[in-house]
């Protein structure tokens, strides 16, 4: 199929009114724009894990990923994907992090030496 003959498709052109009528309700609207980790201040490398790590060495408790994940966005002071707190904890359980056991799905904890 053409490119023009796309636009003949009925489906495909009422998700085209469709996505047309919603940017034209975003664009309407008085919402404030989503931070972007495209603006401003952007992550340094090694910054994530640094965090993690303080969040856990804080935490008096097993932590959930969401948790960990709202606790690294407090400490930093900006938004940080979730994706990069599960892949570092899966990264870390995998390379055998001293001290980092996971209890559960989803559930993690730094185990303090004593």
């Amino acid at each position: 199929m053409g490119l023009l003959g796309a636009y003949s498709n009925p489906e495909v052109r009422e998700r085209l009114r469709r996505l047309s009528e919603a940017l034209g309700r975003l664009a309407a609207s008085e919402a404030p724009p989503r931070p972007s980790l495209r603006k401003g201040r952007k992550l340094r490398n090694g910054l994530v894990p640094r965090a993690i790590q303080q969040t856990l060495t804080d935490a008096v408790g097993p932590m959930r990923i969401r948790d960990i994940h709202a606790a690294v966005e407090d400490l930093l002071d900006m938004p940080v994907p979730i994706s990069s707190v599960n892949c570092w904890l899966t990264k870390a359980m995998r390379d055998g992090h001293p001290g980092l056991v996971r209890l559960g799905r989803g559930q993690y904890r730094l185990m303090h030496a004593t």
